[in-house]
């Protein structure tokens, strides 16, 4: 407001007429500024008035370059904007939607799993959402985790979730009661569910998993230390070995300082403590 009080509007809003009256298209807040100012007059583009599609797909544009939406209120206008694009019967793509919008293809992934939400979900989600934000509890972050987790979880164990609206009120209430302790405990269900990755039979993946979906203390936390935290552990530290090994493939022994002769002659004494207890 200041900045128009000063040099008043620089860049024009934009309009289209319909009968006697312009309908706003792009400018709200330059314009509401203009109106406390009380401008009798302010620029504008009159353009020809957009059909829905065009208009949707704009205001898209316009927020990704802008004040980005929250992800739920992309994720129920995109359904809308599917069905304008569809032709003969063929979906976009997510590299077509990805174009008209301007939104990335990554978070038009986050967005679907929101879109894909029972609507008691997204009720509920947005109900929060008009809540301050230090009063908000299942944000989109939270469904966005758990969605991912549950897919996972679907596609290795299928026989483990039986009733999904159900899996999901455990969850929601293990999240409110603080057993679920972070959002990001979510992974580590996923990383459960693919227990034969690292060697776990999948059977014991399934024991804890549906111990997790009852109503209980019983953690994620807790079920992955009682599943697959060793496995994961030892296979991170393959990864590093193995990563050394390429290192000192490529050391030269008499450019090696005393500090790093000290490491390694550490190193060995280590491993071969440990392959003695074999």
């Amino acid at each position: 407001m200041e900045s128009i009080r000063r040099y008043g509007v620089q860049v024009p809003i934009s309009v289209f007429k319909e009968g006697r009256r312009y309908v706003l298209i792009d400018g709200e807040r330059r314009w509401r500024c203009s109106v406390k100012l009380n401008r009798p007059a302010i620029p504008a583009l009159i353009q020809e008035k957009p059909n829905a599609l065009t208009n949707l797909l704009l205001m898209f544009n316009i927020h990704a370059l802008r004040e980005q939406w929250d992800l739920l209120t992309i994720a129920l206008k995109l359904p809308r904007v599917i069905e304008l694009l569809t032709k003969n019967g063929r979906q976009p793509t997510e590299r077509e939607l990805s174009a008209e919008t301007g939104l990335a293809r990554g978070l038009l992934r986050r967005c679907r799993l929101l879109m894909d939400l029972p609507s008691k979900y997204r009720d509920g989600l947005l109900d929060e959402l008009n809540k301050p934000k230090s009063q908000q509890k299942l944000t989109e972050d939270f469904f966005i985790e758990m969605e991912r987790a549950l897919t996972t979880v679907i596609r290795a164990l299928p026989s483990v979730i039986e009733d999904k609206d159900r899996v999901r009120d455990v969850l929601i209430s293990k999240y409110k009661a603080g057993t679920i302790k972070n959002i990001t405990d979510f992974r580590n269900l996923a990383k459960i569910a693919r227990a034969e990755n690292v060697s776990v039979d999948s059977a014991t993946a399934s024991v804890v998993i549906a111990k997790v979906f009852q109503k209980n203390d019983y953690s994620v936390e807790q079920a992955y230390e009682d599943s697959v935290s060793e496995a994961y552990s030892e296979r991170e530290l393959l990864t590093r070995i193995e990563g050394l090994v390429e290192k000192l493939d490529d050391l030269v022994p008499e450019s090696m300082d005393d500090a790093l002769r000290g490491a390694l002659s550490q190193l060995l004494n280590r491993l071969s403590a440990i392959l003695r207890q074999r």
